[in-house]
């Protein structure tokens, strides 16, 4: 029995060895990965893996302690992307130059015994909130050469044992008043070569802190530095000589050699509002935000003057009060308040521009805001109108008509007068006259005329013959479009719309002598003789034309019968038809 004890004894000695023996090589193969070496290195299993151009962790062995990915372009880091590879034994993890651009919150999940993380020079604009939480032992951060800008409130998660945060070569412009107020037992902070012009005192309380770096920044020496000046000139933090860039009064001068009463802002104001719109006889505030170091002192303008020397003094309230500073904000605490204006009876004379100024040794600064009352409009109630006061309406309503009647009546018959003259319109008569023939009848030949013959107008029918008259029959034209004819004589100048009208008469004469010739019809007003009962009167009568349906006038009505004439020897000549625009007649 006891042979057959050592015997199992010994067997299962040296199978354990075996098995430690193969899992022994199973983590220097490094999971049969070409691209990584595995090696025991200052007493740490450690897998290298730089520049292999891998895209995410490989999944190695679990008791891996040392991973080494730097030049790897890995751009991102997933959620718990070491973790879920069996990683969990890492301690310190080098991801410089990695070309990270984005890390999940929770990508180093898990890992409880991390101490050590490397993401400097990568492309890391933000770091998120409590990135490290769960990684409670990590004594080393470093995130140099990223293009941070800010670190936010709560920054870091409560990590007990960081004792070191190399933040140099970044482009930080503001770190918020409790960003690192986590990290109780942080000793070192590296912050140089950024774009920091200012800290805050507070920011920099940690009870371990023992060196503070700060060199290669655009410090501007003014009031919101004077403060954390003083105090780091004070400590043993720094040994470096740190230098002013701003403001240019300062620029190359050395924080030793600034006195910190030179450490001034200039006021600044900001108005509550630019307009105020209000009523009457109601109370009104208004105010102004002031920050200046010195403290600035303020003044209240209307109009250009002092309100205390304004008779608006009795009816104002002032009031100042310190305002609260968001950390965030680039001031100095208990530099900023506001002051209040308060006009207790608002009246038409305190509308108009109100400036507030601030005044210090650093400068000057105002904003105006403006105080605007309502426009009214002023109604007058009507009365109802009385007995007299209508009637006076109604006459004088009916004498307005009355007025305008007669003046378009006036206006009217002048336009008339002006269109068409009463001593040229046509009756039916003429008009009938206008489209007859014209049939000289004599019974006399010319030669024995003393007078002219009488002329008769008539529509009796072509075929009948004059009577015993010795000329041709004479023509009555109608000239209706000007220009295409000579002018007229003034005495048959018709001024109506269509043009001029007038009646030429073309006659042949007969004989030489006064008693062979025609009378002259045309002149002196186209006067036309007067018909005698016989056919021709012994003397020519001169008394201008006439027409009567009688037969005693100078013409005779159409179909008209004459005594002692023969119709059917006078020759007649009927006229050519009228042009168009004188068939209305």
């Amino acid at each position: 029995m006891s042979m057959r004890a050592a015997w199992a004894r010994w067997y299962v000695i040296v199978v354990l060895s075996s098995c430690a023996a193969r899992t022994a090589s199973d983590w220097l193969d490094c999971a049969q990965i070409p691209a990584c070496r595995c090696k025991w290195s200052s007493g740490k299993k450690t897998a290298s893996c730089a520049s292999a151009d891998l895209r995410r962790p490989p999944a190695l062995a679990s008791d891996i302690q040392v991973l080494d990915l730097h030049d790897n372009p890995l751009r991102t880091l997933p959620q718990e992307v070491f973790s879920t590879i069996g990683l969990l034994n890492l301690q310190r993890v080098n991801l410089r130059g990695t070309k990270l651009r984005s890390i999940h919150p929770d990508a180093f999940l898990e890992l409880r015994i991390l101490i050590e993380v490397d993401l400097a020079d990568n492309d890391l604009s933000n770091i998120p909130k409590d990135i490290f939480r769960g990684n409670e032992r990590l004594r080393l951060v470093v995130l140099s050469n990223n293009p941070l800008t800010t670190l936010v409130a709560d920054q870091f998660p409560s990590l007990p044992h960081l004792r070191m945060l190399l933040l140099d070569g970044c482009r930080l412009k503001l770190i918020h008043t409790n960003a690192l107020r986590n990290l109780k037992a942080l000793e070192t902070i590296d912050l140089r070569r950024n774009q920091l012009t200012f800290l805050r005192l507070i920011t920099f309380a940690l009870p371990a802190l023992k060196t503070l770096s700060l060199s290669g920044n655009p410090w501007r020496c003014d009031c919101r530095l004077r403060e954390f000046k003083d105090w780091f000139l004070d400590s043993t933090l720094g040994t470096e000589d740190l230098v002013c860039v701003e403001p240019s009064t300062k620029s190359g001068s050395k924080w030793r050699s600034v006195p910190s009463e030179s450490m001034v802002c200039a006021p600044e104001v900001r108005s509550s509002t630019l307009v105020i719109r209000t009523e009457v006889g109601m109370p009104t505030t208004f105010g102004c935000w002031v920050h200046g170091v010195p403290k600035p002192q303020v003044t209240w303008l209307f109009e250009g003057v002092d309100v205390h020397n304004s008779t608006l003094d009795s009816d104002l309230e002032e009031a100042e009060s310190e305002v609260d500073i968001d950390d965030s904000e680039d001031k100095v605490p208990g530099s900023v308040r506001w002051v209040n204006v308060t006009v207790l009876n608002v009246t038409s004379s305190a509308a108009g521009e109100w400036s507030c100024i601030a005044k210090s040794s650093a400068g000057e600064a105002r904003a105006v805001i403006s105080l605007v009352l309502p426009r009214y409009q002023t109604a007058t109630a009507r009365t109802d109108p009385g007995i007299p006061q209508v009637i006076g309406v109604v006459f004088g309503a009916l004498g307005v008509l009355a007025t305008l009647g007669f003046l378009g009546a006036v206006a009217c018959w002048h336009m008339r007068r002006r269109t068409v003259p009463a001593s040229r319109s046509f009756t039916d008569q003429e008009k009938r006259l206008l489209d007859a023939s014209v049939v000289v009848s004599c019974d006399r030949s010319i030669a024995e005329m003393a007078s002219p013959c009488d002329f008769e107008m008539t529509e009796r029918s072509i075929s009948e013959e004059p009577r015993g008259c010795g000329f041709d029959p004479v023509h009555i034209t109608i000239e209706g479009t000007p220009g295409a004819f000579p002018p007229p004589p003034a005495e048959f100048a018709v001024p109506v719309p269509y043009g001029n009208i007038f009646i030429s008469v073309q006659v042949a004469g007969h004989g030489e002598g006064p008693g062979g010739k025609y009378p002259d019809l045309l002149s002196g007003g186209a006067t036309l003789p007067r018909r005698s009962r016989t056919c021709c009167a012994p003397v020519y009568d001169n008394m201008g034309p006439r027409v009567t349906a009688t037969g005693s006038s100078t013409w005779s009505l159409p179909g008209a019968g004459a005594e002692g004439v023969d119709n059917t020897e006078t020759p007649v000549l009927t006229l050519p038809p009228p042009p168009p625009e004188f068939v209305s007649l």
